[in-house]
């Protein structure tokens, strides 16, 4: 339970909000959890939810495949990170697939029981949906940084502002991505061999080093 409300806490929705308080919430809030399996579907594109999701253990990713079955990688979400949470909101169907990259434990959260004064009166309901707001801004930011990456014309430059992120997320220059060169190039809607290549030559140039997944920008 302590480690529960501890992930929990690091989402931002419960901020301002004491543990025992959250307990009483949680229940009002008629959350629940799932587990999934490595490969299984949380949703697929077109799925409908009114339930936002926090990972409480494994890694989902947020894909999108073509009429060919072609596979970009628009988003890769650990523990303590949110999910759904934009569609919940809308009700619109998912323009995305969410699956589990490894065993996951996902707990839901009603959002229309979140956004709603619930009948019981919770004196905590109004700091969560103040909470749920700045997330859902925070979450617009992100996408804007994805977009920005894959705004980019050519290979380089897609690399370029995907790793100069990765940096600023890890609070350095030498930084790890969870990643491998399939995924990464899928991530970036490139090739994958026009993407080595152009990683070999940048570290020719002295513009970084990397081994495997450990990068050093210079």
């Amino acid at each position: 339970m302590k480690g529960r409300t501890q992930i929990l806490r690091n989402t931002g929705l419960f901020e301002g909000i004491e543990d025992e308080e959250m307990e009483t919430m949680l229940k009002c809030l008629g959350v629940f959890t799932r587990r999934y399996a490595k490969g299984e579907f949380l949703f697929r594109r077109g799925d409908h939810t009114d339930c936002l999701g926090v990972i409480l253990d494994g890694e989902v990713r947020l894909i999108r495949e073509d009429w060919w079955g072609n596979r970009t990688i628009l988003a890769q979400l650990g523990k303590g990170m949110t999910t759904c949470m934009e569609y919940a909101c809308t009700s619109d169907p998912l323009d995305v697939s969410i699956v589990a990259e490894e065993p996951t434990e996902i707990l839901y959260l009603d959002v229309g029981r979140a956004a709603n004064v619930c009948n019981s009166s919770c004196q905590f309901h109004n700091r969560l949906v103040k909470n749920l707001m700045r997330n859902l801004a925070g979450s617009s930011m992100s996408m804007n940084r994805r977009l920005n990456q894959l705004a980019k014309r050519s290979t380089r430059e897609k690399i370029c502002a995907f790793l100069s992120d990765q940096a600023r997320a890890a609070g350095s220059s030498d930084f790890m991505i969870g990643m491998n060169r399939q995924e990464m190039a899928e991530y970036l809607g490139v090739d994958r061999s026009a993407m080595s290549t152009e990683l070999g030559r940048m570290q020719r140039e002295g513009i970084l080093e990397f081994q495997k997944n450990h990068f050093v920008l210079k």
